[in-house]
């Protein structure tokens, strides 16, 4: 059975975000990652004024829209009663883990997700299966805004989605997988404080075209914590392509290995 995690925390506690991060993670691991997200009751999809969405006005009970990249099935409900999630999870492709972002009822596992500054509040003792708290704050300070029963679960830094990805891997037993296409990846390695810092001595990135050192710079650090800091301009890094010293301006191409690391300090 496909394992689910959902995400659950009231509107602006960085859900949305969070997850943003996480999928990238996960997919750069060769995970095959799905999503359900529960919206509003007026939600669409569609442009108003397309020929599919003139067709739903008319009154087709489905519309499936499909092209070369993507196909989209838009069913309008007309009166019926909304799915529960185990319905809109039988729609789901096969995958390795399906994501749910809403349904914070529903009878699956699932991390809560709030910020102290969000002015949002925790989730109550009704909201049952959770198994972590993903939160800008201490284990400490987080029990001040205590749940009953929930206390000892564990506490990760919402700022810091790579450790939120080990841990969803470590507790679904999610592996790397060869899924990804090898001819069109580059391994990445990372030494010493930076080994520490983004919690990873090696990884797999999938090369979108041929790059430079720069461009696979900016693609981790547009993951944010805490490769953003770790791999920020202002830090001391360097750089080697293929067991060499290198250039920002150096070109990467497929099946290269990209290594960073601290200046060697000391006599």
């Amino acid at each position: 059975m496909t394992p689910v995690l959902g995400f659950a925390g009231y509107s602006g506690s960085g859900k949305t975000t969070l997850l943003e991060l996480v999928i990238g993670l996960l997919v750069e691991q060769g995970l095959r990652i799905s999503l359900i997200k529960h919206a509003h009751h007026q939600f669409d999809i569609d442009v108003p004024g397309k020929d599919s969405w003139r067709h739903r006005k008319a009154g087709a009970h489905e519309v499936l829209v499909a092209s070369s990249q993507r196909w989209a099935l838009m069913h309008e409900h007309r009166g019926e009663q909304e799915p529960d999630l185990d319905f809109l999870l039988s729609k789901i492709a096969p995958c390795d883990l399906v994501l749910v972002e809403g349904f914070k009822f529903a009878a699956i596992p699932k991390v809560e997700v709030w910020r102290s500054d969000a002015e949002t509040p925790r989730l109550d003792e009704t909201v049952s299966g959770l198994i972590a708290h993903i939160c800008d704050i201490s284990d400490r300070d987080l029990k001040r805004h205590s749940i009953a029963g929930v206390d000892e679960l564990p506490v990760l830094d919402i700022n810091n989605a790579a450790a939120v990805t080990a841990f969803i891997m470590d507790y679904f037993k999610l592996q790397p997988t060869a899924r990804c296409d090898h001819n069109n990846t580059i391994t990445v390695r990372y030494f010493a404080s930076l080994r520490e810092s983004v919690q990873r001595d090696c990884e797999t990135m999938v090369l979108k075209n041929e790059t430079t050192l720069t461009d696979v710079l900016a693609t981790l650090r547009q993951r944010g914590a805490p490769w953003d800091a770790a791999l920020s301009a202002k830090a001391p890094i360097k750089l080697a392509l293929n067991h060499e010293i290198a250039s920002l301006s150096s070109t990467v191409r497929a099946g290269d290995e990209v290594a960073f690391f601290p200046p060697v300090t000391g006599g």
